[in-house]
């Protein structure tokens, strides 16, 4: 009897969970759906060799090279380094591979098979501080102002020439940026001389500044 009452409690949690779920996806289906492929779809990018060094020193990721690795060489470097979950999108100018729901992405010019871009966002907790440590002070940031005036959001990205890098700090409220050295890092960009723009060819004003050192930045 005491067995039985188990089964049938076990059963009767199973239904009143199944029935929550199917209320959540009827309410929010896209939040259950960015939940399921959240998890099947997660790869280990750890720090992108950004700080470690490995499996390759930055602007190299993962053995891939901007302006130097062809596109057909880059599934079999991810593969052996264990990211996969890929998928591949083809325009006319470009072909790219993102994996992990975009979390690593790679680009390539579809005339010279180049790859002309890397973007990934890492696994773990990188600070601008770790990084100004390593590669030294960014040539430039830059601001971009979003959302209502009355309840604007700004983004800061910025940019080390030396090696083409682009660091996108995370979206905050508000029209000031304060960045201090424990500020956590979004997202990590590599590109070829066509598509990065350095400091001589920008134009320095509301969107672009010179680095200042940690503080207060506004459009």
């Amino acid at each position: 009897m005491k067995r039985s009452r188990v089964v049938i409690g076990g059963l009767f949690a199973l239904v009143v969970a199944i029935a929550l779920f199917l209320v959540y996806y009827h309410t929010s289906p896209d939040s259950v759906i960015r939940f399921y492929l959240g998890i099947t779809q997660r790869i280990n990018i750890g720090d992108g060799g950004l700080l470690s060094g490995s499996p390759c020193s930055s602007p190299c990721v993962f053995g891939i090279r901007v302006g130097e690795t062809q596109f057909d060489q880059v599934m079999p470097l991810l593969e052996k380094n264990g990211i996969s979950k890929c998928l591949t999108e083809q325009s006319v100018s470009w072909v790219a591979i993102n994996c992990g729901m975009s979390r690593f992405n790679v680009q390539a010019d579809a005339h010279t098979n180049l790859v002309n871009g890397v973007w990934f966002y890492p696994n773990v907790s990188i600070s601008l501080g770790e990084i100004i440590e390593k590669y030294g002070d960014p040539d430039f940031v830059s601001l971009d102002r979003e959302g209502l005036s009355e309840a604007p959001t700004v983004k800061m990205n910025l940019y080390w020439d030396s090696i083409r890098m682009l660091v996108a700090m995370p979206e905050i409220d508000g029209k000031i940026y304060v960045v201090k050295k424990a500020t956590k890092v979004a997202g990590v960009d590599f590109s070829d001389e066509i598509l990065y723009q350095d400091s001589s060819e920008v134009e320095f004003g509301a969107f672009y500044k010179l680095w200042t050192g940690y503080g207060a930045y506004q459009l």
